[in-house]
């Protein structure tokens, strides 16, 4: 309303002025987003956050990634709390189709997914923007029934398989398919959830699944884990992020600008290979898992490559070729104008902020860093 402001003094200086300054402000109501009018003024009273549920039993976790420092640090409660405001944590057994229902049914203001089920939302008429790199090359694994001949994808023809389908896991096992020359008509594939399909190939009722690094639990029970995606490259590469809905963004823009930078925050302690041991020992904790899980999907691998919270250059690429695939692989039906999606400012504020420009390197489209 600040730029209707000049007008509105030169009406109430004029004859008629009471109808030009009620047409005006009619004006300027109708300019607002539908809805928007009425919610401006209102404070805001809790923060919605939504993840796939990623630990074990009776512990909500979002994964082992620095979301999850966040929530267990009590970081973006502790920012809100002089200002009386909530955070709400949700963790989705169903993963990212559970999750962007809830998006559409207007209960979430903020979720965590991979990027797959992100793109399928946005696909889909999910009126989000994505605000932050959770994790990027997060690994696959391949596990396979006790005591399975199954040495690899090409091993898979015939055999029932179980992958969630519409979560990130989605396009690599569907990259591994190809380069066996399958597709999953040539399996017999069950749509499973993570603990269903854990219990399944364990108990021979499945002959393998496709999933993360909680798939290192079930090796003390004979399962095998043959195939991985580390080191395969973007094509099998998963990313993570943050996303917000465009109306939590238009309505408190600051409040969004302050969870970004807790983020950052909590990406930089999680890049910091000093803290390698209390992240995975977190981790273990708050996943319920052990920290024996995280320990072999990090081995080898820079915490500061993995946890990089910037949307540049590579990760632009990669969810431009999730789009791709996803149509490809009949995923999604309508495309999505990555540029026009992302939003990094956010980001890049917050590390102006907190001084650290220089801290992750800007990685191009083919993952190298630039500073």
């Amino acid at each position: 309303m600040k730029i209707l402001s000049p007008l509105l003094h030169r009406m109430a200086s004029r004859p008629g002025r009471r109808n030009l300054l009620a047409a005006a402000l009619s004006v300027g109501m109708a300019c607002l987003v539908p809805g928007q009018a009425a919610r401006a003024a209102e404070a805001l009273q809790v923060i919605r956050i939504g993840t796939p549920e990623l630990g074990s039993g009776t512990h909500p976790f979002p994964g082992g990634n620095p979301l999850s420092v966040l929530k267990a640090r009590g970081w973006l409660e502790d920012e809100f709390k002089a200002d009386h405001i909530r955070v709400e944590w949700t963790t989705f057994r169903g993963a990212g189709p559970a999750v962007n229902e809830a998006l559409a049914a207007k209960q979430l203001d903020l979720v965590f997914l991979g990027d797959l089920a992100s793109v399928i939302g946005k696909s889909r008429g999910l009126p989000t923007r994505l605000i932050a790199v959770v994790g990027r090359n997060s690994n696959s694994y391949l596990a396979v029934a006790p005591g399975s001949d199954i040495k690899g994808f090409a091993d898979l023809k015939g055999r029932k398989v179980s992958v969630l389908k519409g979560t990130a896991y989605q396009r690599p096992f569907d990259a591994f398919l190809a380069e066996a020359g399958l597709t999953e008509r040539d399996l017999k594939v069950v749509n499973l959830d993570w603990p269903g399909s854990k219990a399944a190939v364990a108990n021979h009722d499945i002959d393998a699944t496709f999933g993360g690094a909680d798939l290192h639990l079930l090796t003390d029970k004979g399962v095998t884990l043959p195939v991985s995606t580390k080191g395969k490259g973007p094509a099998f590469s998963i990313y993570g992020s943050l996303l917000a809905t465009q109306d939590f963004i238009d309505q408190y823009p600051q409040h969004t600008a302050r969870i970004v930078r807790q983020l950052v925050r909590a990406s930089q302690w999680a890049s910091e290979e000093g803290n390698r041991a209390a992240l995975l020992q977190l981790w273990g904790e708050q996943s319920g898992q052990g920290e024996a899980v995280f320990k072999a999907d990090f081995e080898g691998e820079s915490l500061k490559a993995r946890h990089s919270p910037r949307i540049d250059e590579a990760a632009v690429t990669v969810y431009k070729q999730v789009v791709a695939d996803g149509l490809r692989l009949g995923l999604i039906r309508q495309g999505v104008d990555v540029d026009a999606w992302v939003a990094p400012q956010f980001v890049e504020a917050a590390l102006k902020e907190l001084k650290l420009e220089k801290y992750w390197p800007l990685y191009d489209r083919n993952g190298r860093g630039q500073p």
